[in-house]
């Protein structure tokens, strides 16, 4: 007699326990599916931030670039402005093709 109640009462035991295995599991799929749901959210913000970052650095990259390249024409312009005074104080002429610059 005492091995069927105790055959029972594993029985409501295995029961109690599959039971709480639905619970468990369903916890961890709401709690998964809600984690799932918050990254997608910050991982969507990250990209977009680092998006506008790039493209800030971009435009900091792409104006100094600019700068560097107006800072050397600059250069360029006044040496060659200081070569043609040297020139002219010395009395001699550029010229360029058929055309005297100074």
């Amino acid at each position: 007699m005492s091995s069927i109640v105790k055959s029972l009462s594993d029985v409501a035991q295995s029961l109690v326990e599959l039971v709480w295995s639905f619970f468990t599991t369903a916890g961890h799929l709401v709690q998964n599916t809600l984690s799932f749901g918050v990254r997608s959210v910050e991982e969507l913000l990250n990209l977009i931030l680092n998006f506008f970052k790039g493209l800030v650095d971009l435009a900091g990259g792409l104006a100094s670039f600019i700068a560097g390249n107006i800072l050397i024409l600059g250069v360029i312009g006044a040496a060659v402005v200081g070569f043609l005074q040297y020139q002219r104080k010395q009395g001699n002429t550029v010229q360029v093709g058929n055309k005297k610059l100074n």
